[in-house]
């Protein structure tokens, strides 16, 4: 059995497709929400998202860009929950023109954090960024509503290409600031678009990858070449660009929803593995929310004994804030990766 090793070199390790001494896991995002919040406050005493992260101790720790813009509806704040897409500000755009003039917060307003410290801080964690939630195909269903967008992409493509490009110029010039502030001491970077749903793409590959593919590349270019892994938060069906998003170098994909049309463990090991690694994958529709505690550790086991020929597998709650995820379960998905290679080298022996 391998000695032990820091959770930094587990997490690297992973995206690297070496073998640890057992597998990595995370809490998504580094993000503790209200009801597991209070979970722990019930069960463990616990009165912040602090004392959470450091009771179950993940391999990654995670930081954001720092906004000190004004604040309320007009300020267009960085970082934003999905709202109703029904609709949205160019809802009624015709012309280039207006799709160019829709507003976005000054650059300057993100200020990145002092990373020396986050690393001298963190020495023996993977050390995560996320620069901010500015999708560029989601970016445009909220921009335009969903429908209108959907159709945009073929009826009206000047109008959509022109949000798509106005978003990646502006979010390149905070990733600029954000990788050069962290060069040498953050490990990845997150971006993140959503572009699948439960059972498909929802725009055609052919248009992902004329449209948004291009743009995409460019910012997972820059974000390597300071150093970083890339790992992309893109939720759902996804399988029809996995090998696009190998081809441009994303390193990672979060979050990995295993219950998604063609994402299961064991066909995405097969066909991806050893090429991209995947992190998530213990289901919030189910087992997370519905499950037992033995439940939760057999979703682990299943998951890391598809990827254990290719490697390349970080365990973690495959989405996040969903208030019926059970809070025991959490801890049992952090129990059941920790105990995982003690059990198999018990099995091996026996």
């Amino acid at each position: 059995m391998m000695p032990p090793v820091t959770g930094r070199a587990r997490i690297l390790g992973t995206f690297d497709f070496q073998e640890v001494d057992h597998p990595a896991v995370d809490l998504m995002e580094g993000h503790v929400w209200p009801e597991l919040q209070q979970y722990f406050r019930a069960s463990h005493g616990l009165d912040d998202a602090g004392s959470v992260t450091d009771l179950l101790d993940p391999d990654s720790r995670w930081t954001e860009l720092e906004y000190v813009g004004p604040s309320g509806d007009d300020a267009s704040p960085p970082v934003a929950a999905t709202r109703d897409i029904r609709s949205g500000p160019l809802a009624s755009a015709s012309t280039v023109a207006e799709v160019e003039t829709y507003p976005r917060p000054d650059p300057s307003w993100l200020v990145p954090g002092d990373y020396r410290a986050f690393a001298e801080r963190y020495p023996d964690r993977a050390r995560i960024l996320i620069p901010g939630w500015r999708p560029l195909f989601w970016g445009a269903c909220e921009a335009f509503g969903f429908e209108r967008a959907l159709t945009a992409v073929r009826e009206e493509p000047a109008l959509f290409e022109a949000f798509v490009e106005g978003q990646h110029t502006w979010y390149m010039s905070v990733l600029r600031r954000a990788v050069a502030a962290a060069q040498e001491h953050v490990d990845i970077c997150w971006l993140g678009d959503d572009c699948a749903g439960q059972h498909g793409m929802l725009i055609a590959p052919a248009d992902w990858r004329r449209i948004i593919k291009p743009r995409l590349a460019q910012q997972v270019r820059l974000i390597r070449e300071h150093g970083m892994r890339v790992m992309l938060h893109s939720c759902g069906a996804v399988r029809p660009i996995l090998g696009d998003l190998i081809d441009i170098g994303v390193s990672a994909l979060l979050v990995f929803q295993t219950s998604a049309a063609g994402m299961d463990a064991a066909s995405i090991a097969r066909d991806f593995g050893g090429r991209m690694a995947f992190y998530g994958g213990i289901d919030v529709q189910g087992v997370l929310s519905t499950g037992t505690p033995a439940e939760v550790a057999e979703e682990v086991q299943r998951n890391v004994r598809a990827f254990r020929r290719c490697g390349g597998y970080v365990v973690a709650n495959a989405h996040h804030g969903v208030s019926s995820i059970r809070g025991e379960n959490i801890e049992a998905m952090f129990e059941a990766a920790r105990r995982l290679a003690a059990r198999e080298q018990r099995e091996a022996t026996a």
